[in-house]
């Protein structure tokens, strides 16, 4: 008797731990945990426009107005490229701006390049999940892979061009395309 007694012990100590795992992910007890610090888009939506081979893109469609989180924006596309080190040279910042922008003169573009975008281009990035106000994170094939929602304030802007060049970083340190 005492030889199915062990047994049991044995049985139970390795089944109670596998019984009690399968019970939280069933009920969705366990929410498993995210390295990224943008929004990833799912499915990845291709715009053709932006495949370049061997460049990482960041995507912004400037506005009409130029306000507090646009200028923000304008910063983190000139400073994340920079920050990126000897990586560098596979990311550029790319800045659409639509015929009628008057804005488009200034010197808040100073040092980023600039594509005149089409109407047929508007409409495909304004169907995206998260919209127009938002930085975009497109790979070599033009894919748009992540998205990151404007914000204001110095601190709120710093701390996203931070989690931009984290979440660049990582991509591309697994890059196999560019």
């Amino acid at each position: 008797m005492k030889k199915y007694q062990v047994l049991f012990v044995v049985m139970v100590v390795f089944a109670v731990p596998m019984i009690v795992a399968k019970l939280m992910l069933q009920q969705q007890w366990y929410q498993g945990g995210v390295t990224n610090r943008g929004q990833l888009l799912q499915p990845a939506v291709t715009v053709t426009e932006f495949a370049i081979p061997q460049t990482w893109q960041l995507v912004y469609r400037l506005p009409t107005r130029c306000d507090e989180r646009c200028q923000g924006a304008l910063f983190n596309l000139r400073q994340v490229p920079q920050a990126a080190g000897a990586d560098n040279n596979r990311l550029q910042s790319l800045v659409l701006v639509a015929g009628d922008n008057t804005v488009a003169t200034t010197s808040l573009l100073q040092g980023l390049e600039q594509r005149q975008i089409d109407a047929p281009l508007q409409q495909q990035l304004a169907q995206l999940e998260y919209g127009l106000a938002t930085i975009y994170i497109a790979d070599p094939h033009g894919n748009m892979l992540m998205a990151y929602l404007l914000v204001a304030g110095e601190q709120a802007i710093l701390m996203q061009g931070k989690d931009v060049l984290r979440d660049l970083k990582r991509l591309l340190k697994v890059s196999k395309i560019g």
